[in-house]
């Protein structure tokens, strides 16, 4: 079975391509600019915070076009985007216990 694909429809997803393409290599120069111009002058917390933030705003646009999620319907992108967003988040609070559970071993010297 073949796929239809007219010219306009083809010049379209290649300009998308493009797009997210020149996006990504922007804010991965913009990500190695900040590493090397203000790595030591940036307090650490906020530094890991900015890398974060620009390795989900690149992993949004690889998901969107890359893997076509853009293209499905909300409810394929909901079941994909909401067991996402709970991974995070239990990894958030499993790190957050571990790190009281760290810190109450060492005020009662159980370590």
């Amino acid at each position: 079975m073949a796929h239809d694909f007219d010219v306009e429809s083809y010049e379209k997803q290649k300009s998308a391509v493009w797009r997210v393409t020149v996006w990504l290599t922007v804010i991965t120069i913009v990500e190695v600019a900040v590493a090397l111009l203000f790595g030591e002058t940036i307090p650490r917390m906020l530094l890991n915070f900015f890398f974060v933030v620009m390795s989900l705003l690149k992993a949004f646009f690889i998901v969107g076009e890359f893997m076509h999620v853009k293209y499905e319907t909300r409810a394929l992108m909901m079941t994909l985007i909401a067991p996402t967003f709970f991974l995070i988040w239990f990894i958030i609070a499993f790190l957050w216990e571990g790190s009281e559970w760290l810190s109450l071993r060492r005020f009662w010297d159980v370590l």
